[in-house]
């Protein structure tokens, strides 16, 4: 189990290495596609990587739900794995319709 300060060390360092692979897939998108895309891939990517979701029902930890839907999926039984991927899916649908609210709201303007 890790310590207090080990654990915020921890997310600071996921964090930080979240933001490095994002802004890499950033600069990649902006060779290839076009604003919408872009945008929107590395909006749903960033919801992905960094929702959080509780570890366990006993523990106030939090961690990636990514990662806890994977150890859920491959570790537990009894459907467990949809605990963390449900939260998932809202984050990833809530900045998908942001992005595309946003788009839309830039292309009445112009």
């Amino acid at each position: 189990m890790l310590t207090e300060s080990e654990y915020y060390m921890a997310w600071l360092v996921y964090t930080l290495a979240a933001f490095g692979i994002l802004a890499v897939v950033w600069r990649i998108l902006g060779i290839v596609s076009v604003g919408l895309a872009r945008r929107l891939t590395v909006g749903i990517l960033f919801a992905i990587v960094l929702t959080p979701w509780s570890v366990s029902d006993e523990l106030a930890r939090l961690a990636p739900a990514l990662f806890v839907g994977v150890f859920d999926a491959t570790l537990q039984r009894d459907g467990a794995m949809f605990r963390a991927f449900f939260p998932l899916s809202i984050s990833s649908l809530v900045v998908g319709l942001l992005i595309g609210a946003e788009h839309l709201l830039n292309k009445k303007r112009c």
